[in-house]
């Protein structure tokens, strides 16, 4: 994830919306950013939804037969009990990854160049062309508010 660091609205360190820097930036010829590798957290709930659904399967399997009790409906119980608790864990496992991840920010400054063999890391006309839209398009916004 990238926000800039002049506290402005996309800013998620400062919690509340601050007001525009009358100094951002008009094109792309020079920009500093700060990167932080979060991770997805549509991952990890999924992960624990699956984590659940399995250990439902294993406790309707290891436990004894049920006359009052079909073994869909046991599963059934099971699966919405520890999917519940799976989705929770996954959750918090995520929650802790996500803080851990932004002690390990760091800056980087952009700059844009004419020729592919100025750059330290060259990207294809689509790459830049897509972030040109989502910068312009941030600009944009960003001057709105």
């Amino acid at each position: 994830m990238t926000f800039p660091p002049d506290g402005s609205p996309g800013d998620p360190r400062d919690g509340a919306a601050a007001e525009p820097s009358p100094q951002a930036p008009a094109s792309l010829d020079h920009r500093t950013l700060v990167v932080r590798r979060a991770p997805k957290v549509q991952v990890f709930l999924v992960g624990g939804a699956v984590l659940g659904m399995v250990a439902a399967l294993i406790a309707t399997s290891v436990g004894g037969e049920n006359e009052d009790f079909t073994f869909g409906a046991l599963f059934g119980y099971f699966l919405v009990l520890f999917g519940i608790v799976g989705v929770a864990l996954g959750a918090l496992v995520w929650l802790v990854l996500d803080r851990r991840s932004r002690k390990h920010t760091y800056t980087v400054t952009a700059e844009a160049v004419e020729d592919y063999e100025d750059a330290d890391y060259a990207v294809q006309d689509h790459d830049l062309q897509q972030w040109t839209d989502k910068w312009e398009n941030g600009n944009r916004d960003h001057n709105a508010r």
